[in-house]
């Protein structure tokens, strides 16, 4: 039986771009905590981000792995939280002032009102397009601030050949840093050690629920260690080849709301002590 349901956000739960999840999406989760099952992201967004994502419904929140595993709730306590050394950060700003990548760092401590500190955004207009495209609301500024981050991101706006330049540059650079990607042209960067993957076992062991227990949907490479830590991996559609070959099982797209249609079988099932029927394939 299902007892944890846990889901990455952008292009698995909600499309990238959109406001926040869909009526009916959080019907399906609260179906699902209704009947029993827990329920939280996996995801390398935040707490405010998640504010507005879930359209200001903390409880969908109360559990999960945040910030890729650097801050871990489990209902409605913070078990975990590492922060991204300054140093680091600062680091990563001054390797790429000469380029048109950019980063966007997530005060652990923040607000509706100033969730990001942009630093290095070669213009408005690249920053405007990443802020309609990512959904964040960034204050340009010249450094990093001195304060503590729980998240920060490097924006890479000259395609995948820049990516691959910022991997290098990280690994080069900051060798106690690592960066993956969610999206295309976007890396979260993490301390070395830090995943949604030690997330997850950081939840399971606040929660007492089993490795069988729990079910993870995913779309993108920093998917890839949580799917491949439990045995109910789960892939939407519209996810990478590399997602799609390493889950388990599979549902329709974050477009059709395939997380939402899963959602309402794992609740269903959970009120007679089933499997859910998607993961009976």
């Amino acid at each position: 039986m299902i007892k944890l349901a846990l889901s990455d956000m952008d292009n698995t739960l909600v499309p990238l771009g959109a406001r926040g999840a869909s009526p009916r999406t959080l019907e399906a989760i609260h179906a699902a905590m209704d009947a029993g099952v827990l329920f939280g992201p996996s995801t390398g967004r935040d707490t405010v981000e998640l504010m507005r994502l879930f359209r200001a419904d903390e409880s969908c929140f109360q559990t999960g792995v945040l910030s890729n595993g650097k801050r871990v709730r489990a209902r409605g306590t913070t078990v975990s939280l590492t922060l991204i050394p300054h140093d680091g950060l600062v680091a990563i700003a001054r390797a790429v002032a000469d380029t048109t990548m950019f980063l966007v760092c997530y005060p652990a401590e923040s607000n509706l009102l100033n969730p990001a500190y942009v630093v290095g955004a070669p213009s408005e207009e690249v920053l405007n397009r990443y802020e309609a495209r990512v959904k964040f609301v960034g204050g340009m500024v010249d450094e990093v601030p001195d304060v503590d981050f729980v998240a920060a991101t490097i924006a890479c706006p000259d395609g995948p050949e820049q990516m691959e330049e910022a991997r290098r540059i990280v690994a080069e650079k900051v060798p106690e840093l690592r960066i993956v990607s969610p999206i295309p042209g976007w890396f979260d960067i993490m301390p070395q050690g830090v995943s949604k993957a030690r997330g997850l076992h950081e939840l399971l062991d606040a929660t007492g629920i089993g490795i069988d227990e729990v079910v993870v949907f995913g779309d993108a490479e920093n998917d890839l260690e949580i799917l491949r830590e439990v045995p109910y991996s789960v892939a939407v559609a519209n996810a990478t080849p590399e997602v799609v070959a390493t889950a388990n099982y599979h549902i329709g797209a974050c477009a059709d709301e395939g997380v939402a249609d899963a959602l309402f079988d794992i609740a269903r099932a959970a009120r007679t002590g089933q499997m859910p029927a998607f993961l009976q394939g």
